[in-house]
């Protein structure tokens, strides 16, 4: 920065010399120190300048310039630096640097560049990312950039989300201070260290005689530049009539585009048009210009004798394929044939893969998505625009299932999932790999998808069960016609599959309105097969359309029904006469009584229940031929048991020879209004040869409070031919009936539960004991389970006692 000649740098040694590594060296001389004197020089006085961190204050000459941090973050003395810096012309300045204290890794600091012969700071102000959200935030540099016996002094901008490739910051919009003037002016500055220029590859571009041939992918997509408001769209927009221009003094060097890049897809060459056609008055192209990745660095040279013509094009071939998610251009020199402010310009910058073979086609690298290089091809097409996904469809039935899952990732990436659709689709119903998990996370967001989806469930049968609920969760009120026209169609014997439609109606009918399922079941167009499966499906809320449900059951069974259709209408018939519907309540009555086949009867009676139309069948049926119809109609009236139910069950209890029966009979008789009848009916029972029936006897007579019986549960309960379980339940049952004769026997029994020998039956008979004391809790009953309550007794045994002393007695 010898000598001025405008608004920019322009000395080689400006140019030489590399902006982050001077910074370094630069660092490695400066003084820890909170107080410099520059001396005087060209023409300008001394200067004395000292940090009083107590005052929070730079003074300057008598001049005081505030310290802009907080207290609590000022550093300690001698982290703070005051250096003295030749800027040329026997001038100096002083610049201070405070870090502030408390993390940011020391990279946030108020710093300030003080002048001889000024009342203000050239500079002052916080310095580092201070503004903004984490990966978008903002703030200003300072940098000291040694050349030769003096330095330049840099002050710029930074972005968290702007940096060449490789660099942790980037020096945005720089502004030198130049020694004639002491201000801060625009500048151009190479923002690539020297070190890492001299170690770049160099490349001479090669001239295409035939111009940029297009790639099969957009692989290179500008994500920011060095010009403010650009992110260097331009460059990378496929269109060569449009251009990126840096707007910086003299020939731009430094001056940068970064392009995001599909890491794993290899770059084999690059393609650069320098100059749109038609050019432009101020227009130059670039003459060396540096390529850069994280990990590499290739100067590249555009050979021309003049420089390129407007709409010139030159191949960049690498030494070998470069892999990397971020390519950052750097312009250096240009041919800026003799003006004093060129435009340096770069028209398009092209990437081509290893899959830009000559006559490659975007259905060859489909191909290659269950290949090795499956992860490069997928990427590939991700950005190879509309051509990408008719290319995979092709491909589809040919890849494997690591293939297929790449194949999904195509498709995901693409702007319009209506378009990616029909793919996703097909991915959604693999049997194997993650293409079923991608199709879906996708699917699940793209409401454009529901009539793809919807016409996938009419026409792909093989696939309803993985469609329906997919659909029904993405698009629930278009879901349900297209599920009702699946459920008319799938086959009776696929099972598994009605029953997956049935579920994803039911959730789709969820979020309905009123009166979409009595649209669906009036379509005439609809099979009553289908109109079936939407009655059952839609549970309770077939009561919302009661004239279209009993008009769809009465076509239903009309004629010779099956059997099949007869038991399954009867769920929809119960909804419907549970919601006061007469006629179906009616219709469930005649199928009790009348219908051939006891499947149809037995269902018919659970449904029974509680329906005036139909439980006056119930008594009658109680005395069907076939025992399953006699168990559901005594079954139904077990909660609200009439007289004629009362008689029917103590007859059955008395006479009927299937076991299960007389169980259903003992349940409802254990409901029934006091009664001697009832109560020796059960009684009775304790002598039936099914230890089930003695064991629901015994259980509904301690429900019933029937005293009287309190001689025959002893007999029970000792009798040591009983089954074990029987004498469990006599004694929980002798003390849920308050019996006091049997208080000490039930104690003796509880005690066995403290020997350590033992046996399962005891231990059953001992628990049972205890239940019955728990009901009775007697003043005394700690001091009856104190052998339980004993440390000796184990921990089960001790926690059992203890739950019967915390029990609430039931007896007065």
């Amino acid at each position: 920065m010898g000598q001025e000649t405008g608004p920019m740098i322009r000395t080689p040694a400006a140019l030489a010399v590399s902006l982050f590594a001077a910074v370094l060296l630069f660092a490695t001389v400066a003084l820890a120190a909170t107080r410099a004197a520059a001396p005087a020089g060209g023409g300008l006085p001394p200067i004395d300048v000292k940090v009083d961190l107590a005052a929070a204050v730079v003074e300057a000459d008598g001049a005081r310039v505030p310290i802009a941090l907080d207290a609590a973050r000022l550093p300690a003395e001698g982290d703070v630096s005051v250096d003295v810096v030749a800027i040329g012309k026997e001038r100096h300045v002083v610049h201070v640097r405070v870090p502030a204290k408390g993390g940011d890794g020391g990279e946030i600091a108020w710093e300030a560049i003080l002048a001889p012969g000024r009342s203000q700071p050239v500079f002052a102000g916080v310095t580092g990312l201070v503004a903004g959200d984490p990966g978008e935030r903002t703030g200003q540099v300072v940098q000291v950039v040694p050349n030769g016996e003096t330095a330049f002094v840099l002050v710029g901008t930074i972005r968290e989300d702007l940096q060449i490739c490789g660099q942790t910051a980037t020096l945005l919009d720089p502004l030198a201070l130049y020694p004639g003037s002491l201000d801060l002016r625009p500048a151009t500055v190479q923002r690539l260290q020297a070190a890492q220029r001299n170690a770049a590859t160099p490349i001479v571009a090669t001239q295409r005689a035939q111009g940029m041939s297009p790639p099969l992918a957009r692989l290179l997509v500008a994500r920011g530049s060095s010009v403010p408001d650009s992110r260097g769209a331009e460059i990378t927009d496929g269109d060569p009539r449009t251009a990126w221009t840096e707007q910086r003094p003299g020939a731009g060097q430094g001056e940068f585009v970064v392009m995001a890049a599909p890491k794993d897809v290899p770059i084999a060459r690059m393609a650069i048009v320098p100059l749109p056609p038609g050019g432009g008055a101020n227009g130059a192209a670039p003459k060396d210009f540096y390529v850069v990745t994280g990990a590499r660095t290739f100067r590249v040279t555009i050979p021309s004798n003049a420089g390129p013509k407007p709409g010139d094009a030159f191949e960049v071939a690498f030494p070998e394929p470069i892999e990397a998610s971020c390519v950052a251009l750097v312009l250096d020199t240009a041919y800026s044939r003799g003006l004093a402010h060129p435009d340096v310009s770069v028209a398009e910058l092209v990437a081509y893969s290893e899959f830009d073979a000559p006559g490659a086609t975007l259905d060859d690298v489909a191909r290659k998505l269950s290949s090795e290089r499956g992860i490069a091809a997928a990427q590939l097409l991700e950005r190879a625009g509309p051509g990408a996904l008719p290319a995979v469809a092709r491909a589809y039935d040919g890849l494997d299932a690591r293939g297929r899952a790449l194949a999904m990732d195509v498709a995901a990436s693409h702007e319009q999932c209506k378009e990616a659709a029909p793919i996703l689709t097909r991915g959604l119903c693999e049997a194997e790999g993650q293409a079923p998990r991608k199709a879906r996370e996708k699917l699940l967001r793209c409401k454009e998808a529901a009539p793809v989806l919807a016409q996938a469930l009419r026409d792909d049968a093989a696939h309803r069960a993985c469609v329906a609920p997919v659909l029904a969760t993405l698009a629930p009120e278009q879901a349900l016609e297209p599920i009702a026209d699946a459920l008319g169609s799938t086959p009776a014997a696929d099972g598994a599959t009605r029953g997956t439609l049935r579920r994803a109606f039911t959730q789709s009918l969820a979020s309905a309105p009123r009166g979409v399922l009595a649209a669906l079941l009036a379509d005439g167009r609809r099979s009553a097969d289908s109109r079936l499966e939407v009655m059952r499906a839609a549970g309770p809320r077939v009561a919302e359309a009661p004239a279209e449900a009993d008009a769809a059951i009465a076509g239903l069974l009309g004629g010779a029904a099956p059997m099949r259709t007869r038991y399954l209408v009867l769920d929809p018939l119960g909804e419907l006469a549970r919601g006061g519907d007469h006629v179906a309540a009616t219709r469930i009555g005649e199928a009790l009584a009348h219908d051939a086949d006891w499947p149809v009867r037995a269902r018919a009676a659970e449904l029974a229940a509680g329906l005036p139309e139909a439980v006056a069948q119930l008594p009658v049926a109680a005395s069907d031929a076939e025992p399953r119809v006699r168990e559901a109609a005594i079954g139904a009236l077990v909660d609200s048991p009439t007289a004629a139910g009362v008689r029917a069950a103590s007859d059955a209890l008395a006479r009927d020879a299937w076991w299960f029966v007389r169980v259903k009979a003992i349940a409802l008789l254990s409901n029934a209004p006091a009664s001697g009848a009832v109560d020796d009916a059960l009684g009775a029972a304790l002598r039936d040869h099914s230890s089930r029936v003695r064991g629901g006897a015994i259980l509904a007579l301690a429900r019933r409070r029937a005293s009287s019986w309190g001689d025959a549960l002893r007999e029970r309960l000792d009798d040591r031919d009983e089954d074990v379980d029987v004498r469990a339940e006599a004694a929980s049952a002798l003390g849920a009936m308050c019996d006091a004769k049997s208080l000490g026997r039930l104690t003796d029994l509880a005690r066995s539960l403290a020997k350590p020998a033992a046996d399962e039956g005891a231990e059953q008979i001992g628990l049972g004991a205890l239940i019955g004391l728990a009901a009775m809790k007697p003043r005394d009953l700690r001091d009856r389970l104190a052998p339980l309550l004993a440390p000796a007794s184990s921990a089960s045994v001790r926690a059992a006692a203890q739950q019967t002393l915390a029990a609430r007695g039931r007896c007065p």
